[in-house]
């Protein structure tokens, strides 16, 4: 079976290893777990952007939002995901709205690719 997902979100994955291919014992697509993925590194890059900055009642609010629909798995929504994930780049923008125009770009406020945690060693990753 193809690796078209890494899901380790649940009580319910396979073999207690993580649920991998096109869908989740929760009946979770794959598509919906690579957006999952999305919005867990934009709200990394939200966290990033928040550093140094005074994030007001909205930023919290988009951060709650994002981390209870990533990780209680209550959401399988694609179209929820994308907008949520909008609103955490809307948010990001506020902090720092200067920084995608930036002349020398520290890719600080850049979303995490998750593919970084995926795809690390075993042992590190750990």
């Amino acid at each position: 079976m193809e690796n078209n997902m890494f899901c380790f979100q649940c009580e319910q994955t396979a073999g207690c290893g993580g649920c991998t291919g096109r869908a989740g014992v929760c009946g979770k697509q794959a598509d919906t777990a690579q957006l999952q993925d999305q919005l867990t590194g934009a709200l990394i890059g939200l966290a990033r952007a928040a550093e140094g900055n005074v994030p007001g009642p909205s930023t919290d609010k988009v951060i709650i939002e994002g981390l209870f629909t990533t990780v209680t798995n209550v959401n399988f929504n694609n179209e929820t995901i994308n907008t949520l994930i909008d609103r955490v780049h809307e948010e990001k923008h506020k902090l720092v709205p200067d920084c995608e125009s930036c002349g020398s770009p520290c890719g600080r406020t850049e979303d995490y690719d998750m593919k970084g945690i995926w795809e690390a060693d075993e042992d590190i990753r750990s």
